[in-house]
């Protein structure tokens, strides 16, 4: 789900929409019927194909340099969620995206067929049971790209990998959604690294949560109580611990960092009657080696490395700051 409030945590540049909008200047998908919410509606079976998409429009016609742009985002999405996991999603995968126009029909829609209450905060949510994500036209335009690529992550890791712990859902979208290279603008680089030093002013004042607290948090209000209500920490953290998973293995030349969270995902999907939170949490304990400096194991190693990860992210981040500034100065 995705979040007003947060909204500055996951940043798609408004450039990249208007960027791909240059893609294609076809006619634009017709609008469906006025807002009614019908049995087809209910049931699901009212979508329409579009390369990797499927949609669901109501009220208002969705231009097809928007189509465009989020066919071409979502593959790169797939290809990299492919990438980092090590598995394919079936050729048959599609994303279902059913947009209204207004806020009130999604809001009214949310509440009939999933029983959700939405606020003006929340831009869209993807829903395992329904195999759709549910979302409004935003205003400034641009908005519904980031909404619905975040959303995507989701479809994609539910696809990939079934229930997951609250954290790593959260936290895997917004990586995925500012990693790739095609993403690589001025914007997000400056976001990632905005992110590390944030990360890192909690680290100095002692204020990142204990990590086996933090990874049994399992809903928005588990992070509100944690945080002081600033729930973009939340993602914040998730996004980090996700990365020191998947980059510092990397960075190392070894793999087994990534294993074993695909390990304690597998574990989780075995066990579907547990928490995926529970189950993680505890894989991880087990299997985290041991620290011999500190003699430490377990998530307690892995907190620790962890906190190394951020400062040294932080640090670079500080040093890439300050360069640029000195180029700037130069050209001036």
């Amino acid at each position: 789900m995705r979040q007003m409030p947060d909204f500055k945590h996951f940043r798609i540049l408004p450039a990249l929409f208007f960027g791909l909008l240059a893609f294609s200047s076809a006619a634009p998908i017709p609008a469906q019927a006025a807002m009614k919410i019908t049995t087809p509606m209910m049931n699901g079976t009212d979508f329409r194909a579009y390369g990797l998409t499927q949609f669901a429009i109501h009220g208002y016609e969705l231009k097809r340099e928007m189509v465009n742009a989020l066919n071409f985002g979502l593959k790169n999405l797939i290809q990299r969620h492919e990438q980092t996991f090590g598995r394919r999603l079936p050729r048959t995968f599609t994303v279902r995206y059913r947009i209204f126009e207004r806020f009130e029909d999604y809001q009214h829609f949310a509440q009939v067929k999933y029983k959700k209450r939405i606020n003006k905060n929340v831009l869209g949510f993807f829903s395992p049971r329904g195999r759709e994500i549910v979302t409004w036209k935003q205003d400034p335009v641009w908005r519904l790209l980031p909404t619905a690529q975040h959303e995507g992550c989701h479809a994609i890791m539910n696809a990939m990998f079934g229930p997951l712990p609250f954290w790593m859902i959260e936290g895997s979208a917004d990586w995925f959604g500012e990693e790739p290279a095609w993403l690589q603008t001025k914007f997000l680089v400056n976001d990632k690294r905005d992110r590390w030093q944030r990360l890192d002013v909690l680290r100095r004042t002692g204020k990142l949560p204990r990590l086996d607290k933090y990874l049994l948090t399992d809903n928005y209000n588990d992070w509100a109580k944690m945080f002081d209500d600033e729930i973009g920490m939340g993602y914040d953290v998730g996004w980090s611990i996700f990365d020191f998973f998947v980059s510092a293995g990397q960075n190392a030349g070894v793999d087994w960092p990534q294993k074993i969270m695909a390990g304690a995902v597998h574990r989780a999907q075995q066990n579907p009657n547990v928490a995926p939170e529970l189950v993680f949490a505890r894989t991880l304990h087990e299997q985290w080696p041991m620290n011999p400096a500190r003699k430490i194991k377990g998530i307690q190693s892995f907190e620790h490395g962890w906190h190394f990860w951020i400062e040294k992210n932080a640090k670079e981040a500080a040093r890439a700051k300050i360069i640029e500034q000195q180029k700037r100065k130069q050209q001036r």
